[in-house]
């Protein structure tokens, strides 16, 4: 067996970038890569409406916590990276089985694959985001953030020109970003993205029941979305809604992301991207 199995020749991947089965889906590619740049740049450091608040209001009066279980940044990193890493270690081995008829094939789905998890989590994102910005509810260390004058009235409503911000002015400013928990929605687009596809790859709903080890290796990724979702209302970042209404976003997202790349969970050939059986390979076995 070649070192570099002949999906990864340099002469496999650019025949493959050269086919039609590789360019129609161009154009996902360039609004996914948009939607990234967007994502970073704009979305995630918009200014969230500045909505009023009370210091007697004892669900954002919980500590401010500088040490978070799951960082921001800690959280897209899993998120991608683990669900990537996987995709291509199971190809490789799908691969090294002969469950792919030719280079061709394989290199497709690896690109169907990593197309529908990056559409999932960047789409996600930047609705998550808007909503964030638009709801602005406080989050429950609010007042910690905030740190208002002593002259500030308890049982008024106020807004932030009271606070004295602590910790910085972004800090402030994030505070007021409470609904929906982006952490949620983000582990969820990309770890349920991946229980999809291990469930498709290996045809877990569709045949004979199988090894009760398979089923339960497919939704890991799961656990470690709850445990990420669930970390934000240890931390006192989100209270049990935002965790709530961003897991449903993740999900759906995840959920249609996939479909709109794959064949159903239950059909015979769930692990095959759609419109594929319809077509034939172009190079050759």
């Amino acid at each position: 067996m070649p070192l570099v199995p002949a999906f990864l020749q340099p002469s496999a991947i650019l025949q493959y970038l050269q086919t039609d089965t590789f360019k129609k889906h161009r154009p996902d590619w360039a609004v996914t890569f948009f939607l990234i740049v967007y994502f970073f740049l704009v979305a995630e450091h918009a200014q969230p409406f500045q909505r009023q608040f009370s210091l007697s209001d004892l669900t954002i009066s919980h500590p401010f916590t500088t040490d978070e279980r799951v960082s921001g940044i800690e959280c897209i990193l899993l998120a991608t990276f683990i669900p990537l890493i996987t995709i291509f270690l199971v190809s490789l081995v799908k691969n090294n089985q002969g469950a792919f008829s030719s280079p061709h094939d394989t290199l497709h789905c690896v690109q169907i694959s990593v197309l529908g998890l990056l559409v999932s989590m960047t789409v996600n994102g930047i609705v998550t985001d808007m909503l964030k910005n638009w709801i602005a509810r406080p989050r429950p260390d609010f007042l910690a953030r905030c740190g208002a004058t002593a002259e500030t009235p308890y049982n008024q409503l106020v807004d932030i020109s009271v606070c004295t911000a602590p910790y910085g002015l972004s800090v402030l400013t994030d505070g007021m970003r409470s609904t929906p928990s982006g952490h949620s929605s983000i582990s969820f687009s990309g770890f349920l993205y991946l229980t999809l596809w291990l469930l498709g790859q290996f045809k877990l709903l569709y045949s004979k029941p199988h090894h009760l080890y398979k089923y339960i290796l497919a939704v890991l990724p799961l656990v470690l979305s709850c445990y990420v979702a669930l970390s934000r209302t240890q931390d006192y970042r989100h209270h049990f809604e935002d965790i709530i209404l961003g897991s449903l976003l993740g999900i759906g997202f995840a959920s249609w992301s996939y479909h709109r790349y794959f064949n159903s969970l239950v059909s015979k050939i769930s692990e095959i991207p759609r419109g594929d059986d319809e077509e034939e390979s172009i190079l050759p076995v």
